[in-house]
């Protein structure tokens, strides 16, 4: 019961009870893991298992939970245990690094492992030997006598061999206490700082203390020769290698960093905010890091590149209920794969990868953008030969990215490491279909947000996906169609190549737009559009689209006279070619503007300087600044004081009533549109003023849930009643009022479903006006029988379309959709196919069904209302839906 309970608190959706899932989330992980004796014995059988390899063992992926159990047996009664259980942990810990020689010792009855290694990425021709040394002190409480010592011995093993690469050292100290009697950070710190000159002799990059905890994973503390030996509080409780295997300096510079509990033994989930120099809007940017490493094999197979994905999003979702987490942040992902692969090229990975990574966004698209997974990073590691003919290790770098604008582009990258700092330093581009590799270019640290970054941002903040960013959820979408198809018909083919290409629309210098390129951001105006030709199943050579979407990123994604002509043009292009034309609306409604350079100047008439309550007389500019602005700013009067304002026209073109003239332009050509060809809307974030006419004179809606269509907000209708009666937009244009009233035709959850809802409509719809149906090859033989039947009591009319369970219905299997059925609910609507062309259907229901009227929340008395309808009985609204049915079917 206790369990069960727990699982119901995990299920919370609110980010209020965001640190109670993580508890009771952590409470279940818990209660699941063995019992920590049990682990340990199990672990030291092995250990002293005489078949037991312990190289191979630190390389097993099996030991992952088990390293940090290592460090419980290094007090252990057993000589054997304890040298063995070092020796694993040293090897596992330096699982990247190519181990050249490793000796464990008893020194002055402490135990010493001395081992020399190098970076395993960099030939061994041109490696660096690098010295280092864990020692076993039975307790830290006299680390202030025993560290002058462990330096003296250290000295001795690393002899004459070099120190330092220039003025970088290259060593190692490991200092692990047997017991856990001292774990006063502060005065461990002291000492090591005391010795701060003997260590930089000897070229230690780090020292790494490590404290036994009981019956728990140990204590971390690490010391780096950057910080002048003092701790790292980054870096606690983090195993000694994790800071360079993580890439973890890549994001120092330029996010501060703090770390976020996380449940994987080898992830770590980092909240940054972006340093800038620059103010921002806002609080700076925040970017949910999760860094990772796995010893599994299989990684780049797609069933273990999916549960590495899933893995990852599971973490990023718990990272979410942080409550420091805001609702805007992107979300980034790294894995370092440490086992090496074998029998594979750089070119054949960068294939498979490019593969891989197309089935996952299309399988996981709804998760990725929920958790607004902006990059996704593999380093994967390929067992190679050197020019000197010894072994080396290539790192190639898997990389999907939103970053530049295109959602998660794949690409890879051949690294070529720095031999000191083992860094990748400078990169390959590699060509999957190519024998070489592109151009050598240099790793930048993880960048603050770029244009792109910071329009994702705000695009997010009104509950939208970027513009630009709806493409590759389409080209997704597309994808998963294909795959559809291919299992239901039980072909054996292969996507088709080019499934998806665009062309920008773009306005030249004349005012006309033409198709071109352009990079993605650097749009001036807040209204895009773009030629998509899409290979479908039904039109596998492919088929054109005009879609137009609002940039929310300009001024709110309002309209102005500029985004008027536009969405004029492209409209009218649509038009002239009988293409189907798709609208995304995001937006403000129409632009009101100000003259922003006028606020300063203008002042204020009182009709009593002593009493502004009694009003003022008119708003006037002094006489020098009425006489430098442009001609024709403002319309004013002479007055003593200066010059009265009677009108403010304002220097720019675009920010006034000019722009209600263009909203009923376009308002006239999107219903021309739909009297001409196929129109359809989809409404994400919100959609105001003149976006709400636009997606209702196109008829077609599909609206997210969180996408209100209103003619202006509650606040200013609040204001207009005098009394607090709205809050929030929901409650003027939401799934609750546009679904019953049959404005929106479908409700879909998020942007990706909104997607994948467009590309289902257009596969009922011709490829242009006139043209013969969208035919789809259909898996369901045209010459079976229709096997549901009527029954004599009233039954539901859509399993009669569609069929129930193996019983077929009248349509092809799987292909029948239902539209408007919040609305006029005695009749059915919706589209399938029979022998794979589409069809229009319009059904009686004849079962009893129910009318709800919601509340008005400005009428007191009122509430809200069900009515019951009668089955096989036409009301006004069944009679209007099936008028509106068939007027929307002449055009598909």
């Amino acid at each position: 019961e206790l369990e069960n309970a727990l699982e119901r608190l995990t299920l919370l959706k609110e980010k209020t009870y965001g640190e109670l899932k993580l508890a009771a989330d952590s409470i279940i992980r818990q209660s699941k893991v063995p019992p920590f004796a049990e682990r340990v014995d199990e672990l030291k059988s092995t250990l002293t298992d005489s078949s037991t390899d312990l190289s191979k063992l630190a390389r097993s992926p099996t030991l992952s939970a088990g390293v940090d159990l290592l460090t419980s047996l290094f007090n252990d009664s057993s000589d054997a245990v304890r040298k063995a259980a070092v020796e694993v942990y040293v090897r596992r810990v330096y699982r990247a690094h190519r181990m050249q020689s490793l000796s464990v010792s008893e020194k002055d009855g402490k135990l010493v492992c001395d081992f020399t290694f190098q970076f395993s990425d960099v030939e061994a021709a041109h490696s660096i030997d690098r010295q280092g040394q864990l020692v076993v002190v039975p307790s830290l409480k006299t680390l202030n006598d025993d560290l002058p010592k462990i330096l003296t011995d250290f000295s001795e093993a690393i002899g004459d061999k070099p120190k330092k690469v220039g003025d970088d050292p290259i060593n190692m100290l490991h200092i692990a206490a047997a017991s856990d009697e001292e774990n006063d950070i502060g005065k461990i710190e002291s000492t090591i700082v005391s010795q701060e000159s003997k260590l930089s002799m000897l070229g230690v990059r780090t020292v790494s203390v490590l404290v036994p905890h009981q019956k728990a994973d140990p204590y971390y503390y690490t010391f780096p020769q950057c910080e002048g030996y003092k701790e790292d509080p980054l870096r606690r409780n983090m195993r000694p290698t994790f800071h360079h295997l993580l890439e973890l300096s890549r994001l120092r510079t330029n996010f501060d960093l703090e770390r976020i509990p996380a449940v994987g033994k080898n992830a770590q989930v980092y909240l940054g905010v972006e340093r800038s120099a620059k103010p921002s809007r806002g609080a700076p940017q925040q970017v949910v890091f999760l860094r990772a490493i796995s010893h599994s094999p299989g990684i780049v197979t797609l069933g273990g590149a999916r549960k590495f994905l899933q893995q990852g999003l599971d973490e990023l979702e718990r990272a979410q209920a942080n409550s420091k987490v805001n609702n805007q942040s992107s979300s980034r992902i790294y894995l370092h794969s440490l086992r090496e692969l074998e029998d594979i090229t750089p070119q054949e990975l960068a294939a498979q990868f490019q593969k891989i990574i197309g089935q996952l966004k299309s399988e996981l698209a709804p998760r990725l953008l929920k958790l607004r997974v902006d990059e996704i990073e593999v380093k994967v590691r390929i067992q190679s030969t050197g020019s000197d003919g010894e072994p080396v290790t290539q790192s190639i770098r898997l990389v999907a990215s939103s970053v530049e604008g295109e959602w998660l582009k794949a690409s890879v990258f051949l690294e070529k490491p720095d031999a000191v700092t083992g860094v990748a330093e400078q990169y390959c581009i590699v060509d999957p279909e190519g024998d070489g590799l592109g151009e050598m270019c240099f790793i930048d640290p993880y960048s603050t947000s770029n244009i792109v970054q910071t329009k994702r941002a705000i695009a997010r903040r009104v509950g939208s996906t970027y513009a630009y960013d709806f493409l590759g959820l389409m080209e997704v979408g597309l994808i998963s169609e294909w795959q559809q198809y291919i299992k239901d018909t039980g072909k054996q083919m292969d996507i088709p190549a080019s499934v998806f290409e665009v062309k920008e629309f773009i306005e030249d210098a004349d005012g006309n737009i033409a198709l071109g390129t352009r990079m993605i951001g650097t749009n001036k105006i807040g209204m895009l559009a773009w030629l998509v030709t899409m290979k479908t199943p039904e039109y596998p050579d492919g088929r054109d689209i005009v879609l137009i979407s609002n940039d929310v990123t300009v001024q709110s994604g309002s309209f102005g006279v500029e985004e008027d002509e536009f969405y004029f043009k492209a409209s009218k292009y649509a038009r002239e070619n009988n293409l189907p034309r798709v609208y995304i609306a995001c937006n403000a409604g129409a632009r009101i503007g100000l003259v922003d350079e006028l606020k300063g100047k203008i002042n204020i008439k009182f009709v009593d300087e002593q009493n502004p309550s009694k009003g003022f007389e008119y708003l006037y500019l002094k006489d020098e600044d009425y006489k430098a602005l442009p001609e024709g700013t403002v319309i004013a009067e002479k007055v003593s004081e200066g010059w009265a304002l009677s009108d403010v026209i304002g220097t720019n073109h675009g920010i006034g009533v000019e722009n209600l003239q263009g909203s009923g332009k376009i308002a006239g050509e999107t219903s021309a549109a739909y009297d001409e060809i196929f129109t359809l809307s989809y409404v994400t974030g919100r959609s105001v003023g003149i976006g709400a006419y636009l997606v209702r004179l196109g008829q077609r809606v599909i609206q997210m849930k969180q996408g209100p269509i209103i003619l202006t907000g509650f606040s200013a209708l609040n204001k207009l009643l005098g009394r607090e009666v709205y809050t929030s937009q929901d409650q003027l244009g939401g799934p609750q009022i546009m679904y019953p009233n049959g404005v929106a035709h479908e409700i879909v959850e998020d942007d990706q479903q909104g997607v994948s809802s467009l590309l289902k409509w257009l596969s009922f719809v011709p490829k242009n006006v006139g043209a013969l149906p969208a035919v789809r090859e259909s898996g369901d033989p045209v010459e079976r029988k229709v096997q549901w039947r009527p029954t004599p009591t009233p039954y539901d009319p859509r399993l009669m379309m569609a069929g129930e369970g193996n019983t077929a219905g009248f349509f092809d299997k799987g292909s029948f959709k239902e539209y408007l059925s919040g609305w006029g609910k005695s009749v059915v609507v919706g589209r399938g196919r029979l022998g794979g062309i589409p069809f229009g259907a319009i059904a009686v229901e004849t079962r009893q069904v129910e009318q709800v009227i919601p509340a008005d929340p400005a009428d007191p008395n009122s509430r809200e209302a069900i009515l019951p309808q009668a089955g096989q009985v036409l009301y006004p609204d069944s009679s209007y839906k099936t008028a509106q049915a068939i007027n929307d079917f002449k055009k598909e």
